[in-house]
Formats: C-alpha cells, structure tokens, sequence
C-alpha cells in the first residue's frame, strides 16, 4: 500500500511502529511527485506523527479487530472499558486517549479497536451530547452575525457556543472536530 492510498481511519506500519490516521491530505505540484501531509497517532504510545511525505513511500496495512465496547470510569490506571456481552474490562492509559478523552462519558457506547488481542485505541461515535457546566454570560454587542462563547461541559471539554447557550443545557458535539452542532 501506498501513502497515497491512506484515509482517515487507516490503521498502518511505518517503520516499524503502527499509527492510525487522523488526517491525510493529498497534494501535487506541477510537474512533481505528489505529497500526503500526513497526521497519525502512534497507537502503542499515543504520540502524534505529523509530517509530509512522498506519495510513492509505501507502508505496511495493518489489520484490526473491532468490538463495541462500553465506557466505564476513569481511574489512576486509565480509561475502563467493558464488553457487554462477555463483561470481559478493559484498560486503556490515558496518553493514548489524549484527544478522544473530552469526550468520554460514562456508559458512552464506542468501538474497541484490538491488535493482537490487546485493546489499543477507541473510535468514537460520531456525536456526543454533553451537558454544560460552565458557561459565560452571553452579551449582544458588536456581532455582526451570530455570536459564540466559551463553554465548559461535563467531561472538562470546552467548546465554542452560540450565545444562548445556558448552564445546564444538553449540547450535541462533533467528536470529528470537537464543534458544537446543537443544543438537545
């Protein structure tokens, strides 16, 4: 496989670690090879790969099992998961889910992704509704279109909201790009 070939998503070996893609973007200059800017998380550390690279680089696909798994707690060993089906538990540190614990809430149904029998990482459902903790007074001022603030939600994440937005209110999330979508 070539780095051309990589979408978000794609699990792959390159030089001897396994990433997953968060972002690929493919590029090509006249009269030159094309380019992938390429953003990945090493899943055995949790360390993010950003680089350019050739298209032509070829990398090794890797292959992952995937269950649904079962947000449970969070503890000083790291994020706990569980099967349903078996109740079999899970263990995820917590440099590993640097990006995707804002959205972590409890009994959040997500997939496990395994490798070599090993949960190593977690992909998110789509959206997340979170309840608002914080949030600024909203004031009407100088906005020529509609105007946002800073909220803080039940997981510690804090995301940009429409003004009217209050304390207490249920928030829909993109986990994609972590922006508001609606209020619930």
């Amino acid at each position: 496989m070539k780095m051309i070939e990589l979408r978000e998503g794609n699990v792959f070996e390159y030089e001897g670690n396994i990433y997953i893609t968060l972002i690929a973007e493919h590029t090509h200059q006249q009269q030159r090879r094309g380019l992938v800017r390429l953003k990945a998380k090493d899943i055995r550390t949790g360390k993010v790969l950003q680089d350019t690279f050739r298209s032509d680089i070829e990398v090794n696909p890797v292959y992952m099992d995937e269950m649904p798994l079962v947000y449970l707690y969070r503890d000083a060993d790291g994020y706990h998961f569980m099967d349903n089906s078996t109740y079999e538990q899970f263990v995820i540190p917590e440099e590993i889910l640097e990006e995707e614990k804002g959205f972590l809430k409890e009994n959040l149904e997500v997939t496990g992704l395994f490798y070599e029998g090993k949960v190593i990482d977690v992909r998110l459902p789509i959206t997340v509704d979170l309840k608002v903790i914080e949030a600024e007074p909203g004031h009407k001022g100088d906005t020529v279109q509609g105007g946002k603030k800073k909220v803080k939600v039940e997981t510690g994440l804090t995301i940009q909201t429409p003004l009217f937005v209050e304390v207490g209110d249920t928030v829909r999330v993109d986990t994609r790009t972590g922006e508001y979508i609606t209020r619930v």
